[in-house]
């Protein structure tokens, strides 16, 4: 198995988007005038496992349009096939996207490949709320044409920590969990790597490992408490297999990637 991180531009987050208000501030804060951090990677992953490439997301486009907790910086070359060529991968070489979640930074990518796309069956029910669909509208975020990905259901039982999951490789080494938080129906997928670590690539389920340890809603997903009780799962999980966190805005995910850095339970 060989996983690469694939870097699609970057983006600048409001600082109140990474380290939120408590109570009623938590999501006026994303609107109102603030400081802004340095940029940070838009990473999706491609793993190379039993003769088939699995895109885990597919990253920005420079088409994106800034929304007032985010500014992206993406350039033509940056975009996906720009990534897989870095890796000496092309968009012909992908056997299926899975998408972490539905927002742009993760999705917007599809345009480039023609393989099938897959979203957990809970998320693209989220991604169809009126409140989903007005958010969109209102950020001038949409969701990419010909947007009409397979779902699935985590039908697969207990994984590690996690209640429920489904395999994504017929020997059950890639497989998704669900992690709600940033999103009501957000996925993580962990690779079970050849040396027997789990590789967790975390899409937005946190910004950073240390938001991990805080055990730190973020500002955007609507139910805070279910957020804390999924960064409290994925961390006994850790405590229970050694396990490489890669979420995907983290600037440190790809060096922790390539050192095979598992998690430190003291923080």
């Amino acid at each position: 198995m060989r996983i690469h991180a694939l870097q699609t531009g970057s983006v600048r987050l409001k600082d109140s988007f990474l380290h939120p208000s408590p109570g009623r501030r938590r999501q006026l804060d994303l609107f109102l005038p603030g400081a802004w951090s340095e940029p940070l990677p838009i990473y999706c992953w491609a793993i190379e496992h039993g003769g088939k490439l699995v895109l885990i997301d597919s990253g920005e486009t420079s088409s994106a349009r800034d929304v007032p907790f985010a500014r992206f910086e993406v350039t033509g070359e940056q975009e996906l096939p720009g990534a897989l060529a870095a890796a000496g991968l092309s968009p012909d070489d992908v056997s299926e996207v899975v998408l972490t979640h539905h927002h742009g930074d993760h999705v917007d990518g599809v345009v480039h490949t023609s393989a099938p796309v897959r979203v957990f069956d809970a998320e693209l029910q989220f991604a169809a709320t009126a409140f989903s669909r007005v958010m969109r509208r209102v950020l001038r975020q949409p969701l990419p044409r010909r947007f009409a990905p397979e779902p699935f259901a985590l039908d697969d039982g207990p994984f590690g920590a996690f209640p429920c999951s489904h395999a994504l490789s017929q020997d059950g080494r890639i497989v998704a969990v669900g992690t709600p938080g940033h999103t009501p129906g957000h996925i993580s997928v962990i690779c079970i790597d050849d040396a027997g670590r789990h590789v967790m690539l975390a899409g937005d389920v946190s910004d950073s490992l240390e938001q991990l340890h805080a055990r730190r809603a973020d500002a955007i997903g609507p139910d805070p408490q279910a957020h804390v009780r999924t960064l409290e799962t994925i961390l006994a999980h850790c405590a229970e297999h050694p396990t490489i966190y890669l979420p995907s805005h983290d600037p440190d995910s790809a060096t922790r990637l390539s050192n095979s850095t598992t998690v430190n339970q003291a923080g």
